[in-house]
C-alpha cells in the first residue's frame, strides 16, 4: 500500500502485541512511527523512523500532547487480563474504567486537534451470547455473555461515541473488531490469555498437559499480523465508522489448538482437561464475509503457520 508512506502515525499501546506488529508494518510502509509506551513494558524495536515517547492516556492534556503533528493514530492502548483476571471481581471496575477513560480521551483528542485518520480495534466480547458466527449487524443485540457484560457494553459504548465523531468532525475513524489475537510480543505470563498460557506449558514440556475446560470451547484465533493488515486495510478504503470483522473465519477447538503447539514442539503429552477452570464463551466465532465483500481483505495465516511464527519468536526472546 503505498497511502502510508510519508505519514506521521500514532501508535498508543505500542509496547504489546498489536502495537509491535504495526510499528514493524507501517515502517515498511515507509510511515513515520510515533509510539507511546506506559509503565513497564517496552517497545523493542529500533529505527530512524521511530520515535518513542511516554505518556499516561489516562490524561487529557497527555493525548493532546501525543497526537502532536499527527496524521493517522491506531489506538491500541488497553488494560488485558487472561481468562482468570477477567472473572476476578477484583479487575470487574478496572477493566472498564482504565480501558475506557484512555479511548475516549484519545478519540476527543483525535478530534480537536484534526488529525486525518484514527483506528481502533474492537472486540468480539460486544456480540451476544450466540453460537454461530456473528455478523457485525448482531453487535448491538441482546446482551454479551454473563462474563464480558463489563468490556463488552465499554465496547458498544466506544463505538457509538467513534461514530458520534465521526458525524461531527473532519476526522475519519476505522473500526475493526477482531476475535483471540495472538503473536509475538503477547503477554508470556499469568495475564496472557489461551495461546501464550499454552505455549509456556509446551516450552516447559508439561506432560501431564493441563488444558482448562473440556476442550471442546471453540475460538477464532487469528494472527496479530492479519489484524494490523485488516485495519489498515479498512483505515485506507473505508474509514466512516463502519465496523467490520477481522478474524480467519475458522474455528478451532482448544484440543485442536493444544495438539496444533505440542506438535510444533513436537512431543505428545497426555491431556489432562480441568473443567473447574474458568472457560468464558463455549463457543465464539466471527463471520467474515462483509470484509471480504466489501474490501476484499482475508487473513493470510492459518493456525499453524501463526503458532509456528509466534512460538519461533517467544524460543528466540524468553
Amino acid at each position: 500500500m503505498g497511502f502510508y508512506k510519508n505519514k506521521n502515525v500514532l501508535i498508543t499501546g505500542a509496547a504489546g502485541i498489536t502495537g509491535h506488529a504495526a510499528i514493524r508494518r507501517l515502517l515498511d510502509e515507509g510511515a513515520y512511527v510515533r509510539a507511546v509506551e506506559f509503565k513497564n513494558r517496552k517497545v523493542k524495536l529500533q529505527h530512524d523512523n521511530l520515535e518513542i515517547v511516554r505518556h499516561d492516556l489516562m490524561q487529557h492534556n497527555e493525548c493532546m500532547s501525543a497526537l502532536k503533528d499527527i496524521d493517522i493514530c491506531l489506538n491500541f492502548v488497553a488494560y488485558i487480563r487472561g481468562a482468570k483476571g477477567q472473572i476476578d471481581p477484583k479487575n470487574y471496575l478496572d477493566l472498564v474504567r482504565r480501558n475506557l477513560i484512555p479511548s475516549i480521551n484519545m478519540f476527543d483528542a483525535a478530534v480537536r486537534t484534526g488529525i486525518d485518520r484514527f483506528g481502533f480495534i474492537g472486540s468480539s466480547t460486544m456480540y451476544p451470547n450466540v453460537s454461530h458466527a456473528v455478523k457485525e449487524e448482531e453487535a448491538f443485540s441482546g446482551d454479551p455473555h454473563p462474563l464480558y457484560v463489563g468490556v463488552g457494553e465499554m465496547k458498544r459504548y466506544c463505538e457509538k461515541v467513534i461514530q458520534y465523531f465521526n458525524n461531527i468532525s473532519d476526522t475519519n475513524f476505522a473500526i475493526v473488531r477482531t476475535s483471540a489475537i495472538y503473536g509475538p510480543h503477547d503477554a508470556f505470563n499469568e495475564n496472557g490469555h489461551a495461546i501464550p498460557q499454552l505455549v509456556l506449558k509446551a516450552d516447559a514440556g508439561m506432560n501431564p498437559f493441563e488444558v482448562w475446560g473440556d476442550g471442546t470451547q471453540v475460538r477464532d484465533f487469528v494472527y496479530v499480523d492479519d489484524v494490523v493488515d485488516g485495519l489498515l486495510c479498512v483505515l485506507e478504503k473505508n474509514p466512516n465508522a463502519v465496523p467490520y470483522n477481522v478474524a480467519t473465519g475458522e474455528g478451532t477447538t482448544i484440543t485442536e489448538l493444544v495438539k496444533t503447539i505440542t506438535n510444533i514442539y513436537d512431543y505428545e503429552p497426555e491431556f489432562n482437561y480441568d473443567t473447574t477452570k474458568p472457560i468464558m464463551i463455549h463457543k465464539r466465532l466471527l463471520d467474515v464475509s462483509k470484509i471480504n465483500n466489501d474490501l476484499g481483505w482475508s487473513a493470510s495465516h492459518n493456525l499453524k503457520s501463526g503458532l509456528q511464527k509466534t512460538i519461533d519468536w517467544y524460543r528466540d526472546n524468553k
